[in-house]
């Protein structure tokens, strides 16, 4: 593959990842997140409801990718917004770092009985300071959780594409 060909690769890659963070990362409506600023106050809620659609991005983009490099990609994407922010903000760019650890441990705990969108739904209140034994709090939560992954794997694979194989070749036969 000559420079030009990887060049050109790699900025379509970089195209891709930013479309795909412009669909997973667009603010909600203001009642997607009503539940987290009624518990915690809007500012706090818009912050931590955009760290955690920050995090799911991240996450959709290194377990459901077709391609490995599709993650770095958009690690390196959102670093791009996040160095931004902070260069404003300094505190933003070390509570992101924080909480982006937080979600990551959530989603590769083994040997509970809660499931990712639940320990995930845990950290993401734990951020707003809200109580994740309030219930209403948590199934609203845990909800978001899942409806966000749901579009960021929807924006996924609108930005790279689907996996398909023809209709004569079996999926078993692949691993062959």
């Amino acid at each position: 593959m000559s420079f030009l060909s990887e060049w050109r690769a790699s900025r379509e890659r970089r195209r891709r990842a930013n479309a795909y963070l412009v669909a997973v990362l667009v603010d909600a409506e203001a009642r997607d997140g009503e539940w987290l600023a009624i518990a915690a106050g809007r500012d706090v809620a818009s912050r931590e409801l955009t760290f955690a659609r920050r995090a799911l991005a991240l996450i959709v983009a290194e377990r459901d990718a077709l391609d490995d490099r599709t993650a770095s990609d958009v690690a390196r994407e959102l670093a791009t917004v996040i160095e931004r922010e902070a260069r404003r903000d300094p505190q933003v760019g070390r509570a992101w770092s924080e909480r982006a650890r937080a979600y990551t441990a959530a989603f590769v705990v083994r040997g509970t009985v809660d499931s990712p969108a639940a320990r995930f739904a845990r950290v993401l209140l734990n951020g707003a300071s809200v109580d994740s034994a309030d219930g209403a709090a948590f199934a609203s939560a845990t909800q978001f959780v899942q409806v966000s992954r749901a579009k960021a794997n929807e924006a996924l694979r609108a930005a790279f594409g689907a996996a398909s194989l023809p209709e004569d070749v079996r999926p078993s036969a692949i691993q062959h």
